[in-house]
């Protein structure tokens, strides 16, 4: 009984951020007959811009892929870029479904833990290429900020960042913290399923911290994330380039991670209206009325939708749960220095 209510409770909390979302889009495109004004502005996007914006959004991916690969070569998964790269497109087709941008990466995940048999270490890949990226994002957030002196007197902006990151850097160190999950392993070991719970995250932390003291590994995580993230503020740019809109490079550079970190709160299914919210909030500061925010935020969700798309066909069509064989696992499990059994989920 206790079991269906929260599945209940879940089921109506999934429905209002659902609506929450629509109602979202719906106000903004009805705030200042946005809807009339956004129409117009299609009809003026420059093509050529668009086929442009396509082939910096694969790059994007590529890149993103070539990062995740090196934590999984340095455990011995030898798992193809094409590979990951399916997963990518198919982590971004059930982002539509899944509250924030964190549902992509659970499902990746996932697909990915079933493949090397190991969804720990399959986490912690995951889990370091998002957070080498965090930390790339952050820092180049502050280097622009810092030397755009129009954006210095924009407190809105400044708060923000000094927010965000605050709140990464503490949620990241408790996660570190191994005392305080053997604290709570010890506390909690009479409730059998907190005790499961924090053996996990012990788990998680002994797989993520396997990777501290490779420097030269995390300094090739961390030049693919700030070229990542360079090319995601170009990528915002060209999108801003495409509706006629010409903003300083600058003050984009401050303000798309801004954006993606906001991005991050689980609002609605794929952040649908707040996506569009932020950037027509944001990139006033920028210079950009609220049409041209709504239409940056729309163009970038289209092709985001369409490579979802392709993710969606991939895992319809492909063997997107396809496992290694057990002779090659083991192999792989020596290769790490692992035991061939231990605890994991």
């Amino acid at each position: 009984m206790e079991f269906r209510r929260k599945k209940n409770l879940q089921r109506v909390l999934s429905i209002c951020r659902f609506l929450l979302g629509i109602a979202l889009l719906v106000g903004l495109l009805l705030w200042d007959n946005n809807a009339q004004r956004l129409w117009r502005l299609v009809r003026t996007v420059r093509l050529e811009i668009v086929i442009v914006l396509f082939l910096v959004g694969f790059t994007l991916n590529w890149i993103s892929c070539l990062k995740w690969r090196l934590f999984l070569k340095e455990r011995r998964f030898n798992v193809s870029l094409f590979r990951l790269l399916s997963l990518y497109f198919i982590g971004k087709f059930f982002s539509n479904f899944i509250p924030s941008m964190i549902g992509g990466d659970l499902t990746r995940t996932y697909l990915l833990g079933r493949q090397i048999n190991s969804h720990s270490q399959s986490f912690a890949s995951v889990f370091l290429e998002r957070f080498t990226g965090l930390i790339a994002l952050i820092v180049l957030a502050v280097f622009f900020f810092v030397i755009n002196t129009k954006m210095l007197k924009e407190p809105t902006i400044g708060f923000a960042i000094v927010c965000i990151a605050s709140g990464s850097f503490l949620s990241i160190g408790l996660l570190f913290n191994r005392r305080l999950v053997e604290w709570c392993m010890a506390k909690f070991s009479s409730v059998f399923f907190l005790k499961v719970i924090f053996q996990k995250i012990s788990v998680l932390q002994n797989d993520i911290l396997y990777f501290k003291g490779k420097y030269r590994l995390l300094m090739k995580a961390m030049a693919y994330s700030f070229i990542f993230h360079f090319m995601t503020s170009v990528n915002v740019y060209l999108c801003c380039l495409a509706i006629n809109f010409d903003p300083s490079f600058l003050d984009i550079a401050v303000i798309t991670p801004v954006i993606l970190l906001l991005n991050t709160l689980p609002v609605s299914p794929n952040n649908i209206g707040w996506w569009e919210w932020t950037f027509t909030i944001l990139l006033a500061e920028a210079g950009a009325g609220p049409t041209e925010g709504l239409a940056v935020g729309l163009m970038l969700r289209a092709i985001s939708l369409l490579f979802s798309l392709s993710g969606g066909a991939l895992f319809l069509f492909g063997k997107a749960g396809k496992r290694t064989k057990e002779r090659d696992f083991e192999e792989q499990e020596t290769l790490a220095g692992l035991p061939s059994s231990r605890l994991d989920y």
